[in-house]
């Protein structure tokens, strides 16, 4: 029994990595030829093409994983069918369930740990994708949020800033305001403000205050509200994209949004899902790989990643399609999460039915 798990799981894998490299070559080279104009026009060598095609990477990173576990699930199995080696197998007296059984295994693991990469490094591998497009195509290299408005509904404080730089902490010409109650309470302008020890620090300040009908007015050099406590991470202009904000930033940003805009809500949580169920892509194409029909008559192998190919499309075409339909608000944002899944292994069960008339 140890004997088949481990030969299943090694044979997997070493195709794993085999079509993850190969898939990763194939999206290196078309996003080098998309932006070919742009490496010429920027006298941009073969390193700066290289580097930025290995970032590219981080963009299709969980569908290349998704589409070379599916690839070699199916090889794996098409390969056994094809040698007559799961004769063998069930000559032997093991089930099906306990041919499969390593294969579900290794499916979810992978599905975890591919999940939690896709929330750490694969974010920041995102982020530096970003930055690296950015100074190669000529615009500015840095992650300064412009023109930002945050407002936190529970508090009722609303900010404005011109700038928000990341390398000093700092927001430009900020303008904050609190309400209460239809009315006014607090006005703050200053020339910049910086966060420190968690919380925002306005200089040059000039403070207004609306005390039970009683105006002041008064500057300040340096001025904090203890009540303002909306963090620096919320500032970033990266993390203001779902797809690469980090998780618990990511749900409070769309609890914040859900009450202020709904629109945008409907199109953040689209992609908030989506992120979230891409590593489930994974796990779903293992097990259709798993459902699949091998007992074709002839060509088993042919026929087989033909199979997995057009179930794949099928997959991340779902995917698209629902996710549109999902911002524009024509169905439930959380039909992006279990449609596609249940439409693609509905698919694979109609081909495998078919499969069996060859």
């Amino acid at each position: 029994m140890k004997i088949l798990t481990r030969y299943s799981i090694k044979s997997i894998l070493t195709v794993f990595l085999i079509a993850l490299m190969i898939f990763s070559f194939l999206v290196m080279a078309v996003e080098t030829f998309m932006h070919l104009d742009s490496f010429m026009t920027g006298n941009l060598g073969i390193r700066e093409m290289f580097i930025y095609a290995l970032s590219s990477l981080s963009t299709y990173f969980m569908m290349l994983i998704s589409l070379s576990i599916l690839f070699s699930i199916t090889y794996f199995l098409s390969s056994l069918s094809a040698n007559n080696e799961l004769i063998s197998l069930y000559t032997a007296g093991l089930s099906k369930i306990r041919i499969l059984f390593p294969i579900i295994l290794l499916s979810l693991f992978m599905t975890l740990f591919f999940f939690l990469l896709n929330e750490s490094l694969v974010l920041e591998w995102k982020n530096q994708k970003e930055i690296i497009s950015q100074e190669y195509f000529g615009m500015s290299g840095t992650y300064d949020a412009r023109n930002t408005v945050l407002y936190d509904e529970e508090s009722g404080y609303m900010i404005y800033a011109d700038r928000y730089s990341e390398s000093y902490s700092r927001l430009y010409s900020p303008i904050l305001i609190k309400t209460m109650d239809g009315s006014v309470k607090e006005r703050i302008e200053a020339d910049y403000a910086e966060y420190s020890e968690r919380q925002w620090v306005f200089y040059n300040a000039r403070v207004v205050l609306n005390e039970n009908g009683e105006i002041d007015s008064f500057t300040e050099k340096e001025y904090a509200d203890p009540g303002f406590k909306i963090p620096e991470e919320m500032f970033r202009s990266q993390n203001l994209q779902i797809e690469t904000m980090e998780l618990r930033y990511a749900y409070e940003y769309l609890e914040r949004m859900e009450r202020v805009n709904r629109i945008s809500w409907q199109e953040g949580m689209t992609e908030f899902l989506r992120r979230l169920s891409s590593p489930l892509g994974i796990l779903v194409l293992a097990i259709i790989a798993m459902s699949m029909n091998y007992t074709f008559k002839k060509n088993v192998l042919l026929f087989s990643i033909v199979q997995s190919l057009v179930i794949a499309v099928v997959y991340y075409v779902a995917d698209m399609v629902f996710s549109i339909a999902a911002r524009q608000g024509a169905i439930s944002v959380y039909a992006v999460f279990y449609l596609p899944p249940l439409i693609t292994v509905a698919l694979s069960y109609l081909i495998s039915f078919l499969g069996k008339k060859i």
